[in-house]
């Protein structure tokens, strides 16, 4: 038991110090305490023991808060029996695929190469926008570090795990994404492949993901009526999802073994009331930005700008100083030279990080349809809700962590602000087994 707690406190003590990020000694104790309940003293026979299922299902876009705004019976039970995370803080930028891969990978993207929901990369000339390739990947996911030990997967609709043919691969993954599949459809597709694996070694990590409150969030914003119906329709299938995941565990896994659920989200949601045209704020034009001159890549409230090689070094050193003083004169975006990155961002990459990276404050997002600089969203239509935002100004870019464990109840544990980069090294100490070097 000490050994085993002793391995968890330097995991968590791996992620501060090389993470840049700190968690208060209090969540630590929490995630070290919620961790070790119930886990075997050392030497018992593994057998006897027992193994652990992990099943981790992602929502997009789900505030703290959503929950406490909507009737939600199934995340309440997990609440009140496991252990609740108020504020899973995300990695910057706070936007689908660089999150997705953080909680996988445990790094941030000047590490793993994913920096927006569509980003450029320069050593290849290359744009790739919703990538599902996990070849794009440069740092390993815990699907694949859970294979690499021993532990078998099923990983369905998580960023970037389509299509594993190279390398260690996930047991059973998916192919492409199909966005003609609903929420339940996609959780469905995972208690199915579970239900037709006949293999003697068990399925231990299970992975899916839904994506209706984020949905909701963009059309009609955070604070409308909207949210509540859907996250109590996410509620509903969540536990229609669970009746079957337990009826599967029940039947197939030993007395002596544990399961645990994991829903996380991604990121938060704010209001917009303004939008910006990237080509008027840089004074990068569309014809420069053709991919000969230039490149200008937006993903929500995040732009990237890269100036592209033509021989000529001290005219390119003109332009990017010339976009960076246009872009700078606008006091609702943060703009910065690559070198010049807040470090505790870890978003640095060195060819998928622009030569110049542009936030805008909340309630601004990037519309390529606004007339001049900035226009009323009212005008321009389009998104209500939008996030991307630096998690450290705005907490409403928070998401949620909840924890539920069988047969053995966790009882309502309050874990305190957590973090996306948390993740991986805790789906491994379940496991019991090695988090992916960093």
């Amino acid at each position: 038991m000490h050994h085993f707690v002793a391995m968890l406190v330097l995991a968590f003590m791996h992620i501060q110090k090389n993470y840049r990020y700190r968690f208060t000694g209090l969540s630590l104790l929490w995630v070290v305490m919620l961790f070790v309940m119930g886990r075997p003293s050392q030497g018992q026979d593994p057998i006897q023991q027992g193994r652990t299922v992990v099943i981790w299902i992602s929502i997009d876009g789900v505030r703290p808060d959503y929950l406490d705004r909507s009737p939600t019976p199934f995340f309440d039970r997990m609440r009140s029996e496991g252990a609740f995370s108020p504020a899973l803080a995300p990695v910057f930028p706070s936007l689908t695929f660089p999150n997705h891969v953080s909680q996988a990978t445990g790094r941030t993207p000047d590490a793993h190469g994913v920096t927006m929901n569509a980003f450029y990369d320069s050593r290849r000339r290359r744009e790739f926008s919703f990538p599902g390739q996990p070849y794009l990947l440069q740092a390993e996911p815990i699907w694949t570090t859970a294979e690499r030990q021993g532990r078998r997967t099923i990983v369905m609709d998580w960023v970037m795990s389509y299509g594993q043919y190279r390398g260690t691969a996930a047991a059973h993954h998916g192919d492409r994404y199909d966005g003609r599949l609903s929420d339940m459809e996609r959780i469905q597709v995972v208690i199915d492949t579970w239900k037709s694996d006949a293999s003697d070694q068990p399925v231990q990590l299970l992975m899916g993901y839904m994506d209706h409150p984020d949905k909701i969030g963009h059309q009609f914003g955070p604070d409308g009526p909207e949210i509540a119906e859907s996250m109590t329709w996410v509620d509903g299938k969540m536990q229609a999802f669970m009746d079957q995941a337990l009826e599967l565990f029940r039947e197939r896994m030993n007395p002596e073994d544990t399961l645990y659920l994991l829903v996380t989200s991604d990121h938060g949601m704010s209001t917009i009331h303004h939008t910006v045209n990237p080509y008027e704020l840089t004074g990068v034009s569309r014809q420069d930005a053709d991919g000969k001159q230039a490149v200008l890549v937006t993903s929500g409230s995040i732009a990237h700008v890269f100036i592209l090689d033509q021989g000529d070094a001290d005219a390119r050193q003109q332009r990017l100083q010339e976009v960076y003083e246009t872009a700078s004169q606008h006091d609702f975006a943060d703009v910065y030279r690559r070198e010049d990155l807040p470090a505790r961002w870890g978003y640095a990459h060195p060819t998928r990080t622009g030569d110049i990276v542009l936030s805008l404050k909340p309630g601004y997002t990037f519309n390529r349809g606004t007339r001049g600089v900035t226009q009323p969203q009212s005008e321009v239509g389009g998104h209500l809700g939008m996030h991307g935002y630096d998690p450290a100004d705005n907490p409403e870019m928070n998401g949620i962590l909840l924890v539920w464990r069988y047969p053995e109840p966790l009882g309502g544990i309050d874990l305190g602000p957590t973090h996306a980069l948390q993740l991986h090294a805790t789906i491994a100490r379940l496991l019991d087994i090695q988090p992916a070097r960093g």
